[in-house]
């Protein structure tokens, strides 16, 4: 019996990890499960609910075999630590974001500048197909920065579709769903909207916003996870080049000099001033903390960083 709440605790924590890594722009939960040796488990868990033979036991209502199949108390373990996490977290970052942006950008700026260089190191070569890759991807997330509005549209369609694409880079290592929300304006109102829940306070649109989240997320994580599977068994430099490419053609968005013209990005020159030497360490405290925690997971896992990518 202890031994069953130890795990239940320690599944718990895995969850509380990865959620709060997934609340912080520039952090993967992805990371945080190769930390805590939990990424292999996480992804075939999820493999086995998006599955045919799971979808057969359930409308047959052999709901016996179902539960032996499918690893409920883990899943449930873990995603109870996630929804705490969500709720403690979301809007303490959510009010760093809305009184002080400019060094909350730069963290990010930093977060995501250092996720680039763990990403990389996940490359075993850079192949004329991987640059091509690299340079496409790069070049498709500074158009959609460009086009996107900084605070971008909320429809019930398009929160379907932020929550699938979001849901894979919050399980992808060196991705992070936190950031891919910000590059559609969404962040301020997602985390806002959760927390809001989190402690009680209902309203309809906030339910809305969520529900189409939560749906979007749940179809773009059975379809999608074959594909990534695929696609990283069988063009992994390739789609670690597009991922990488993604976020260096997306960093603009957190540029921490940047002004908000008719709903667009505007980014100017660092301003010399007495702020100048407060945002550069904000950017470096944001560098070290990635590469602190790839440190501690490359310390862990060994060089597993690439293996268990590969295994997704």
């Amino acid at each position: 019996m202890f031994s069953k709440f130890r795990d239940d605790l320690f599944h718990f924590s895995v969850g509380f990890c990865m959620g709060g890594a997934n609340v912080i722009p520039g952090v993967s939960g992805g990371t945080m499960l190769f930390i805590m040796g939990a990424f292999t488990r996480l992804t075939d868990a999820l493999r086995d609910i998006a599955s045919v033979e799971t979808l057969r036991l359930l409308f047959t209502f052999r709901f016996r075999e179902l539960a032996a199949r499918i690893q409920w108390r883990f899943l449930l373990g873990v995603g109870i630590g996630v929804l705490v996490s969500f709720a403690t977290l979301a809007k303490f970052f959510v009010w760093l974001l809305e009184y002080h942006e400019r060094p909350t950008f730069a963290f990010f700026f930093g977060l995501i500048a250092a996720s680039i260089i763990t990403v990389n190191r996940q490359m075993r070569k850079w192949s004329g197909g991987a640059v091509v890759s690299f340079l496409i991807s790069a070049a498709a997330a500074f158009g959609i920065i460009s086009l996107v509005p900084m605070h971008g549209g909320g429809q019930w369609y398009m929160l379907m579709l932020y929550g699938a694409i979001c849901i894979i880079a919050m399980i992808l290592p060196g991705l992070s769903g936190s950031f891919l929300l910000l590059i559609f304006g969404q962040y301020d109102r997602v985390w806002r909207t959760v927390g809001d829940l989190a402690h009680f306070h209902f309203t309809a649109s906030g339910i809305l916003t969520v529900v189409c989240l939560a749906v979007g997320g749940a179809v773009g994580l059975g379809l999608f996870v074959h594909l990534l599977n695929y696609l990283l068994r069988n063009f992994y430099n390739a789609t670690i080049a597009a991922l990488i490419g993604f976020m260096v053609g997306a960093l603009p968005r957190l540029w921490p000099w940047q002004h908000e013209v008719a709903g667009r990005a505007v980014y100017n020159a660092p301003a010399v001033d007495g702020s100048l030497f407060r945002i550069a360490l904000c950017v470096l405290a944001g560098l070290v903390l990635v590469l602190a925690i790839e440190f501690c997971a490359r310390k862990k896992n060994g060089n597993g960083g690439e293996n268990a990518s590969h295994r997704l």
